[in-house]
């Protein structure tokens, strides 16, 4: 088929879903450690949960979690360890 006319007859899917999607943000180890640092820090220091309900949630089950996930295994066990003893002591 010459080139003009295969411009004329676009693959059917071509506008479907328009331009590839961006690949997502991956946190950098030295930013997920600091982070995962602080938040320890936090922890330790407080007597009782330092955030509110929604907030807590935030932390606990969104940010640390997927800080974790871009740690190698075992580094990730290990400050996964250490936070989930924090917050099992600020739980009683």
């Amino acid at each position: 088929m010459p080139s003009a006319q295969a411009e004329l007859f676009p693959s059917p899917q071509a506008d479907l879903f328009g331009t590839p999607a961006a690949p997502a943000y991956v946190v950098p180890h030295d930013i997920a450690v600091n982070t995962l640092r602080k938040t320890l820090a936090t922890l330790t220091a407080a007597n009782s949960w330092p955030w509110d309900p929604d907030m807590k949630a935030a932390r606990m089950d969104r940010t640390v979690p997927k800080l974790l996930a871009v740690l190698p295994a075992d580094e990730a066990e290990h400050w996964g360890r250490l936070i989930a003893a924090e917050a099992a002591r600020l739980d009683r």
